[in-house]
């Protein structure tokens, strides 16, 4: 498993966090939630979602795509003290991880503004559901292969914004990508796990 690496990471503060993250940093979930665990059952990962950060007028905002909405951005706050307006933190474990790149002192940061123009115009494009029964599909019985279209996983939403960074992330033989592929490649370094 990819997600190895993240084991016994340190744990910082929300506030500590905030100062750390870069815009192009990667938030990765491991939900306690029904369709999380199941998500890292059927991937044999330690997480069920990811997706990607960005700092915007003092905030870190999430750029993802869930099932009930589609891609959108939320603060990350929202994952810590109001999650799904819950007034609740999520249920599960929060990690940050950043790919080498952006801290490369040859890299071009206006690819940054692609990719996150990317992100903008992916907004409220439906969560591809379709793809998560291919998914099981492929794992439980062997069949089915990716294809290309509007609708987005969260893997998926996270693959085609890096792509504006000329940046290809691993997927599987079939052309699947989860979480579990990102955490996985070898450019993706585990910084650290944030708590309220």
């Amino acid at each position: 498993m990819g997600t190895n690496k993240f084991n016994g990471i340190n744990r910082i503060s929300y506030e500590q966090a905030r100062t750390e993250i870069m815009t192009g940093d990667i938030l990765f979930c491991s939900g306690n939630y029904l369709v999380s665990e199941l998500i890292k059952k059927a991937s044999d990962s330690i997480f069920s979602h990811v997706a990607l950060l960005l700092h915007w007028n003092d905030h870190v905002i999430v750029l993802e795509s869930v099932e009930d909405d589609g891609v959108r951005a939320v603060p990350l706050s929202h994952y810590l003290y109001n999650y799904e307006n819950s007034k609740k933190t999520y249920d599960g474990g929060l990690y940050i991880a950043r790919h080498e790149i952006i801290e490369s002192p040859n890299f071009n940061k206006d690819k940054l503004k692609r990719m996150f123009g990317k992100a903008v115009d992916l907004l409220n494009r439906n969560y591809d559901k379709d793809e998560i029964a291919k998914i099981v599909a492929r794992i439980g019985l062997g069949i089915g292969r990716h294809q290309d279209d509007d609708e987005y996983i969260c893997s998926e939403f996270v693959d085609e914004c890096f792509k504006e960074l000329e940046i290809e992330l691993l997927h599987d033989q079939q052309g699947f990508i989860f979480p579990e592929h990102i955490a996985a490649d070898s450019n993706i370094k585990p910084l650290f796990g944030i708590y309220p």
